[in-house]
């Protein structure tokens, strides 16, 4: 219960503004259709709401302290996920890919319990992405680099259904971690639940 009532409060907290004026212009300027966000939330000059988003961290690197929720920038998603779990203990190598429906996290870990490790990583990523989101993990050797070489994909790429499909599948052959609860499964989907959130949202 308190998972979705995180999930309900981060989602809402993602489409709203910070509060003051900004809750007036959130019907226009915090859109999907119309994302605005400040220079200071900007990943270059030439974003792209349709572009998802990747980031990764190493062991050492610094921690960014001052990370907040970001308006569904999906590089900011996939930066704050990879730093947080960076986080965790055991955990050495992060890399988060974003797309608009699924977050897909491969990493390394010195955990001897990969379910466990799985679950830690997993529960990071839901805390903070809207609650259609669904989440899928990897520890297999060489996940990093395979998901890296997707990142210059959008909702533009020819095929990027199947392609985020197949790369899925291959994530899902690691441990998942456990599930939710009876009619939701490892990776938050529930029973017959049809993920249409890219189609809503391509171009974007």
């Amino acid at each position: 219960m308190m998972r979705y009532i995180t999930g309900f409060l981060l989602s809402a907290l993602l489409l709203s503004g910070c509060g003051g004026n900004d809750k007036e212009k959130a019907g226009d300027e915090y859109k999907f259709s119309k994302m605005n966000v400040t220079d200071e939330n900007r990943i270059g000059q030439n974003m792209n709401y349709s572009d998802f988003g990747y980031m990764r961290h190493k062991e050492g690197d610094k921690v960014k302290t001052g990370n907040s929720v970001p308006y569904l920038n999906r590089q900011k998603l996939a930066d704050m996920i990879s730093d947080m779990s960076l986080q965790l203990p055991g955990i050495k190598d992060v890399g988060t890919y974003v797309t608009d429906e699924e977050v897909l996290i491969a990493y390394r870990t010195t955990n001897k319990d990969r379910n466990a490790a799985a679950d830690q990583i997993k529960m990071t990523a839901f805390a903070v992405v809207p609650r259609y989101y669904h989440v899928y993990v990897s520890d297999e050797k060489g996940m990093i680099d395979k998901i890296e070489q997707y990142q210059a994909l959008n909702n533009d790429t020819e095929n990027i259904e199947g392609i985020i499909d197949e790369l899925i599948a291959q994530m899902k052959q690691a441990p998942q971690g456990k599930k939710w609860n009876y009619g939701e499964n490892e990776n938050g989907e529930m029973n017959g639940e049809s993920n249409n959130m890219r189609g809503k949202m391509s171009g974007k």
